[in-house]
C-alpha cells in the first residue's frame, strides 16, 4: 500500500516536472520571439524615418526646381532598400509631385514640345522596365552615377541657350532616351533637363514644361513597373508611410521657388554640385576593381 502511494507520488512529481519544463521552454520561446519582433519593428521604424526624410528632400527639390526628385531619391533610397524597390517608390512620388506644379504653372507650359517628348518616351518606358527587372543593382547604380555626373556637369557649365527653337526629330530622340532611363534607373530627367535648358525659354517656361513632361512620362513608367510586378507590398507600404513627408517637402520647395525668383538666387548650381558629388560616390562604390 505504501509502495503504491510512493509510486503515485513519483509519477505526479514527474508530471509536474514535465509541465514545468514545458512552461519554461514556452516562456523562453516567447522571450526570443518578442525580442525578435522588437528588433524587427525597430529596424522598420528606422527605415520608415529614413525613407520619409529622403522623400521630403526629393519633394522639396522638385517643388523648387521642377525636376530632380528621382535624382535625389533613387540613389539614397537604393542604399536603404535596394534599387528594385527604390525605383518604383521614386516613380510613384515622381508622378505625384508634378500634379500641383503643373496646375499652378499651367499657363507657362510649352505644350507642343512637352507632348512630343512624351510621345518619344512611351515605347522606351517598356524597354527600360525590362532592363530594371533583369539587370543587377550594381549596374543600375553605376548607370545612375554616370547620369548624375553627366547631367550635373552640363548644368554647371551651361551659360546660354544652344537652340533657337525646338526640333521635332531631336525632341522625339530626347524623349526616347529619357523614357529608357526613366523606367530602368528611375531617372528620366537628364536628357530632357539638358535639352530644355538649351531652349530660349524663361525659368517659368522651363520648369512648367519639365513638370508637364514628367507628369505624362511617369504614367507610362509606372504602368511598366506594374506590368513587371515591381509594385510589391513593400513598395506600397513605404509609399503610404512617406506621404506626409512628401507633402511637407513639396510645399516647402514651392515656397522656396517663389523666393528664388524674388531674390534671383541661382539654386541650380548648388543642387547640381551636390548631385555631382553623389554621382561620383555611386560610381566609385559600385565599380569592381
Amino acid at each position: 500500500m505504501y509502495g503504491r502511494m510512493v509510486t503515485k507520488r513519483n509519477d505526479a512529481d514527474k508530471k509536474q516536472q514535465n509541465v514545468t519544463q514545458i512552461m519554461v521552454i514556452n516562456y523562453n520561446k516567447s522571450i526570443v520571439i518578442l525580442h525578435s519582433l522588437s528588433s524587427k519593428h525597430g529596424f522598420m521604424d528606422t527605415t520608415i524615418i529614413l525613407i520619409s526624410l529622403i522623400i521630403a528632400l526629393a519633394g522639396f527639390t522638385q517643388g523648387l526646381t521642377g525636376f530632380g526628385s528621382a535624382l535625389v531619391s533613387v540613389p539614397l533610397l537604393s542604399l536603404i532598400v535596394g534599387a528594385q524597390t527604390a525605383v518604383p517608390i521614386a516613380g510613384i512620388f515622381g508622378w505625384l509631385v508634378t500634379l500641383p506644379i503643373v496646375w499652378k504653372m499651367r499657363h507657362s507650359i510649352q505644350r507642343q514640345t512637352g507632348l512630343i517628348l512624351f510621345a518619344g518616351s512611351v515605347p522606351a518606358s517598356f524597354v527600360g522596365a525590362k532592363l530594371l527587372a533583369s539587370m543587377p543593382s550594381q549596374y543600375i547604380l553605376l548607370t545612375m552615377g554616370a547620369v548624375l555626373i553627366i547631367s550635373s556637369i552640363h548644368s554647371l557649365r551651361a551659360t546660354k541657350p544652344l537652340f533657337k527653337k525646338a526640333s521635332v526629330p531631336l525632341t522625339v530622340g530626347v524623349g526616347f532616351t529619357s523614357g529608357v532611363l526613366g523606367a530602368s534607373v528611375g531617372e528620366s530627367g537628364p536628357p530632357v533637363i539638358a535639352y530644355t535648358s538649351m531652349q530660349p525659354w524663361t525659368a517659368d517656361q522651363t520648369k512648367s514644361t519639365l513638370a508637364f513632361f514628367f507628369m505624362l512620362q511617369m504614367i507610362g513608367a509606372n504602368v511598366s513597373f506594374w506590368n513587371e510586378g515591381l509594385f510589391t507590398e513593400q513598395v506600397i507600404s513605404h509609399v503610404l508611410s512617406a506621404i506626409p513627408a512628401f507633402v511637407l517637402g513639396l510645399t516647402g520647395g514651392m515656397i522656396g521657388y517663389h523666393f528664388l525668383q524674388k531674390y534671383k538666387i541661382n539654386y541650380h548650381k548648388i543642387v547640381h554640385s551636390f548631385l555631382l558629388m553623389m554621382g561620383l560616390m555611386l560610381v566609385f562604390k559600385n565599380v569592381s576593381f
